[in-house]
């Protein structure tokens, strides 16, 4: 058969429509269905914001649907994983539907959902195999009558209902079962669990395996019960603690027989040493100071029983410091740790010149694990040189100090609190007459802003000052200052204060304030937003307006590596001053701002 030109174009458009419309995605996209998910009825916000996270719908937005009933099919997943989320919130009356408005560019999918009024806990029984031994309260279980029973609580009375018991003797009690009953026309909920505690036993003899170059001494100072005292579980987590924090052993296990010899049982400590000797080194830069550079050494095992010796150096372009220090554990009592350490630095910077020299013994109380409270006492010597004067100074201080780190992580926190309480009283023994009170407060918090997306927050306040002794007679080294990569990013390195013909003379009260926007968009790398500001007054009592506090905002990249984030950011001083002030500062450096 022959066709003509005409019926040949025929052919090839038809052709040309029905592979078109035949292509999968061309179907798909013209078939898509965009939407966004709407969830109502549901007060609370935090709740809220966990109904969307565990959302189908919500977490398939960005891949429309090829029709309304697979639009539907993901609704109605969503329906029992709302009801079972909202169950273990306590709200067991729940009622949950969707309907689907079309129009617009985009479809509307919107969940109302009723929770009804949560259930309250009504009862919460403790049954023993053994009548004798006592049972915790239900408010030691975190399960108090009158509360909502929430699913969570209800599962983390387990663990400590099992800790109590085998913190007094009771080594294999076991939770038997544990009954959850919802009591609907009461809106109530009564929990149950049977207990099977097991007999009482006595710590018996502790062995330690793995020891290479620790003596053993060290360990054993450490152990805080004695053979034949009643099994604690908690002494054993106590003792792991404490090792861990001696930063000497790769992996630490402490575990009690599975078997006991009558009524004893015995414990074993298996350890792995990690290597006692290291170095470090770190580089910064801030077109304020320029560069800078630290390394150091440090051996943790000295003498084999835990001394810690370091050497560290660091060397600026406006200066450097060497300091040489000694640490002794466990000094008159575990947790107790003395510290002796001698420090030379010179620095030359527009505030003042100083050469000096000084040595601190200093002894740290570790409280409660993450408290730690310290006093000391040191003798520093100072030639110091202003644009004013010259000046020698021999001050004998005796530093206190409390400390409390609430935070989850040392390198790069995301949640908790840290608080820094100082106090130093100073004496010049070259001018007897010279007497001042250096005193401080530093609180930082830290809180997710969304988990989803790794958006966190970081704040800081801080306060000091000096009494005493007027600003002219406290040595310029000691004075307060503000402004750099430390405190207010976006100014010159103590420019943020009292100035004289544009030099910084420092003063005697301080306050900084700092919050920043974390955001960590991968594993690797992450932005961040911040506003800093401070003010230094020659008051020793902070009596300056708002309006004196000078304010620098910019934007920050983060890097972040084994030891910490590396930070570079880029600030900008928002109360500028003609001839003072740069129109923006630039800092790397190693870990997080605060």
């Amino acid at each position: 058969m022959m066709f003509n030109l005409k019926q040949a174009r025929s052919v090839l458009i038809a052709v040309s429509v029905w592979g078109a419309a035949g292509h999968p995605r061309a179907q798909d996209q013209a078939a898509s269905i965009e939407y966004r998910v709407e969830i109502k009825g549901v007060e609370n916000r935090r709740l809220r914001k966990e109904l969307e996270q565990v959302s189908v719908s919500k977490s398939l937005v960005k891949r429309p649907p090829r029709s309304e009933l697979q639009l539907r099919r993901r609704a109605q997943r969503d329906v029992p994983v709302f009801e079972r989320m909202l169950r273990n919130q306590g709200f067991y009356d729940v009622a949950v539907t969707h309907t689907l408005k079309k129009g617009g560019k985009r479809s509307v999918l919107r969940f109302d959902i009723d929770p009804g009024e949560p259930y309250l806990l009504r009862k919460v029984r403790l049954i023993s195999s053994d009548s004798g031994v006592e049972m915790p309260a239900g408010e030691l279980l975190g399960l108090e009558s009158g509360e909502v029973a929430v699913a969570e609580t209800i599962l983390q009375a387990n663990g400590i209902l099992i800790r109590h018991l085998r913190g007094r003797g009771h080594a294999f009690a076991d939770i038997v079962s544990r009954e959850v009953k919802v009591v609907h026309p009461d809106r109530s909920v009564d929990v149950t669990f049977e207990v099977h505690p097991g007999p009482v036993f006595r710590f018996g003899e502790t062995t330690i395996s793995g020891l290479e170059s620790v003596d053993a001494s060290f360990i054993r100072r450490k152990i805080p019960w004695e053979q034949g005292e009643i099994f604690d579980v908690r002494e054993m987590e106590r003792v792991r603690r404490r090792l861990s924090s001696a930063d000497l052993f790769g992996t630490i296990r402490v575990r009690s027989a599975e078997e006991a010899e009558a009524d004893v049982l015995p414990v074993r400590i298996e350890l792995t040493e990690r290597p006692h000797r290291s170095m470090f080194f770190g580089v910064g830069y801030g077109n304020d100071q320029g560069w800078r550079a630290r390394a150091g050494w440090e051996h943790r095992n000295i003498l084999n029983r835990g001394e810690r010796l370091s050497l560290e150096s660091g060397v600026s372009e406006v200066g450097q410091e060497n300091e040489l220090s000694f640490r002794r554990p466990d000094v008159r009592r575990v947790d107790q740790n003395l510290t002796l350490s001698i420090k030379q630095s010179v620095e030359e910077t527009r505030a003042f010149d100083t050469n000096n020299v000084g040595t601190l013994a200093r002894v740290d109380r570790s409280v409660r694990g993450h408290r730690i409270v310290s006093a000391g006492v040191g003798m520093r010597y100072a030639a110091v040189e202003t644009f004013e004067d010259e000046q020698a100074f021999n001050l004998l201080y005796l530093p206190l100090s409390l400390s409390q780190d609430r935070s989850d992580d040392p390198l790069d926190p995301r949640r908790g609190t840290r608080l820094s309480l100082r106090l130093a009283p100073y004496w010049d023994t070259l001018h007897t007459e010279t007497f001042f009170v250096k005193s401080g407060i530093t609180l930082s918090a830290y809180h997710p802003v969304s988990e989803r997306y790794q958006l966190d927050w970081a704040g800081r306040i801080s306060l000091a000052t000096a009494l005493g002794a007027s600003r002219s007679r406290i040595p310029a080294d000691e004075r307060y200052y503000a402004g750099g990569g430390g405190s207010v990013r976006g100014y010159r390195f103590q420019t943020v204060g009292p100035l004289e013909d544009g030099t910084p003379t420092g003063g005697r009260s301080q306050f900084l304030i700092g919050q920043e926007l974390r955001w960590r968009w991968t594993d690797t790398f992450g932005v961040v937003g911040f506003v800093d500001g401070g003010v230094v007054t020659e008051e020793a009592v902070f009596d300056s307006a708002v309006d004196d506090i000078r304010w620098g905002a910019g934007l920050g990249i983060r890097y972040y590596t084994p030891v910490g984030p590396l930070r570079l950011d880029m600030a900008v001083p928002l109360d500028r001053r003609s001839g003072i002030d740069e129109p923006w500062q630039f800092y790397i450096s190693l870990g997080q701002a605060f």
